[in-house]
């Protein structure tokens, strides 16, 4: 047994950096806007500060991470589009109930951002609205 210890320890470390999750999933996570003008997205989350972004028209912003498995991972946003502001929430457990698909590997969720409010989907196929769940308007 004492020999397979550093091997388990060395497998883990191997896995670990060529994957970047070990025993979670690698989420991405990407914000394309179809806003006329640029917005501005500050993303947070309770460990890091992503900081302000600005996303010009038809351009996007987007991150990785690895989800914890206790599925409390959560990343929000704040975003500014002239006068116009919202905050939501961009990575949450609803949100990754809905965007995961029963594939391996890394799992994605994508927002749209329009002048109507925000859409996520877990697919990104903006060239039809069926795949995109609307969740909050502009304040």
């Amino acid at each position: 047994m004492h020999k397979l210890f550093p091997f388990l320890i060395l497998f883990s470390l191997i896995v670990s950096i060529t994957h970047g999750c070990f025993l979670t999933v690698p989420w991405s996570v990407y914000i394309l806007s179809n806003i006329p003008d640029d917005i501005v997205a500050h993303i947070k989350s309770g460990d890091d500060d992503l900081g302000n972004h600005t996303i010009p028209f038809k351009g996007n912003y987007n991150w990785s991470f690895c989800s914890r498995g206790d599925h409390r991972t959560l990343f929000y946003g704040y975003f500014w589009w002239g006068s116009k502001f919202q905050s939501l929430d961009l990575f949450n457990k609803e949100l990754e109930k809905f965007c995961t698909l029963n594939k391996a590997g890394r799992q994605d969720c994508y927002w749209w951002v329009r002048p109507e409010g925000f859409f996520v989907s877990p697919l990104n196929n903006t060239f039809s609205e069926f795949y995109w769940k609307f969740i909050k308007p502009w304040g």
